[in-house]
């Protein structure tokens, strides 16, 4: 049987062609792996982080609620100061009244 090299030549660039091909699938395969679980723990991170976001937001929230609610009850306070030294007033003013005219 003769040599052929043109037969040889191309088995050989036949079986690199090959092997190059297995070994780029196997490496897309890996990458593509890799890719998507960076992206779901992107995503992961991404949703964390708008909970907490949403988190603090509401928190800030109750807080202002919170201090809205304080310094209403502290005019409440202040008004019934107002009218607790307003009716001392009147009385004073009426007792004064009354003893002048006698």
């Amino acid at each position: 049987m003769k040599f052929d090299a043109n037969v040889a030549s191309f088995l050989l660039a036949s079986v690199c062609a090959s092997s190059g091909w297995v070994v780029w699938w196997i490496n897309k395969i890996n990458l593509d792996k890799h890719l998507s679980t960076q992206q779901a723990a992107d995503n992961a991170k991404k949703e964390y982080a708008a909970q907490r976001d949403f988190e603090h937001l509401r928190n800030n929230q109750k807080d202002i609620s919170t201090g809205i609610a304080l310094g209403f009850d502290e005019m409440e306070r202040r008004f019934d100061l107002l009218d607790r030294d307003i009716i001392e007033i009147k009385a004073q003013l009426t007792i004064r009244n009354a003893t002048e005219h006698k």
